[in-house]
């Protein structure tokens, strides 16, 4: 499916709330004790961790993200579920990892975000959207539409 500059605009929308509402989770589980499970992953002990403020975090952002799938054709590619290789057949998908930071939420500290994008088959990033739920700060960008900072051009 071809989208064009206002189907843009519109599931930017969407990735911003989804975004805001995973924040809102992660934000009312961050000074709660949280089970930490392993998770196959990469090298490193940030890749191989996972909370249940994850899983909550990508149930929220689907609950916004999913109904965009059927209505445009799109693919989901995110961090807690495997990967239905989807992205690879249609024309663009979402690509999420709900609590982008694992490790530094589970350690208290700063660093840790949610992220939405939504890439072309081809690897092109149309739409980038990274929300800091600490500092409530959104940044997000619409390619060829710039970058802002809490809707303020960056």
């Amino acid at each position: 499916m071809k989208l064009d500059n206002n189907d843009f605009v519109f599931l930017c929308q969407q990735a911003i709330t989804a975004a805001r509402q995973a924040g809102r989770v992660i934000s009312s589980m961050s000074d709660q004790p949280v089970e930490v499970e392993a998770k196959k992953g990469g090298a490193s002990l940030a890749s191989q961790v996972v909370t249940q403020v994850d899983r909550l975090a990508q149930e929220a952002i689907l609950e916004i993200l999913l109904p965009t799938c059927q209505r445009f054709d799109l693919a989901l590619l995110t961090e807690e579920t495997p990967d239905d290789l989807q992205r690879l057949e249609k024309d663009y998908f979402w690509c999420i990892d709900p609590l982008d930071g694992t490790l530094s939420f589970i350690e208290s500290t700063l660093g840790y975000a949610v992220s939405i994008a939504l890439v072309a088959r081809d690897g092109t990033s149309y739409i980038g959207v990274v929300f800091d739920p600490i500092e409530q700060t959104l940044y997000h960008a619409i390619k060829g539409g710039g970058a802002f900072k809490n809707n303020t051009q960056w």
